[in-house]
């Protein structure tokens, strides 16, 4: 299955990540409601960038958003860029589709901000399957009390999760 993957521009991308959004919302948490979800969407409009991910017929499968800076520092600390969620229709979930998007995202970020040093990833801690994948992408972590309950976020220097987003296209 082949995926593209793309940085939300458009009023028309803006509308199918909107939808894809608000229809897989309860992939970000049962408890997650229509307002938090619309909540959430203005935040990244706002304040983030969002990205989606297209199969061969141009449907929306997958829909992630980062920040530069932290919510918590006002998006001042340009250093940092922050993804902190990713949502996958459930028939395309996959190691390949998550490396695919994430180092296309990470490969972006790296572009359009030269200035950040370093990724951080968050995670429910609840979250098992994700928060074992992140560990073994990153160096370090730390937890942070979020809307949603507890929550662990992820640390790698960007030089470092470039060279393993890099090591995986020689697989």
């Amino acid at each position: 299955m082949s995926a593209h993957f793309q940085h939300c521009v458009t009023d028309d991308d803006y509308a199918k990540i909107g939808l894809f959004f608000l229809q897989n919302k309860q992939d970000v948490h049962p408890s997650f409601t229509t307002l938090d979800a619309i909540s959430l969407l203005y935040s990244y409009l706002t304040d983030g960038h969002l990205y989606l991910a297209l199969d061969a017929d141009q449907r929306v499968i997958g829909a992630s958003a980062y920040y530069h800076g932290t919510a918590e520092q006002e998006f001042q600390d340009k250093n940092i860029a922050l993804i902190d969620i990713v949502i996958v229709d459930p028939a395309y979930r996959g190691t390949r589709l998550f490396l695919n998007g994430f180092r296309r995202m990470v490969y972006d970020i790296a572009a359009a901000h030269p200035e950040v040093e370093e990724i951080r990833l968050a995670a429910l801690a609840e979250n098992e399957y994700l928060c074992r994948l992140y560990a073994r992408l990153t160096e370090s972590r730390y937890e942070r009390e979020g809307n949603l309950g507890k929550e662990i976020v992820f640390c790698v220097k960007i030089n470092r999760i470039i060279a393993i987003l890099n090591s995986f296209l020689k697989v």
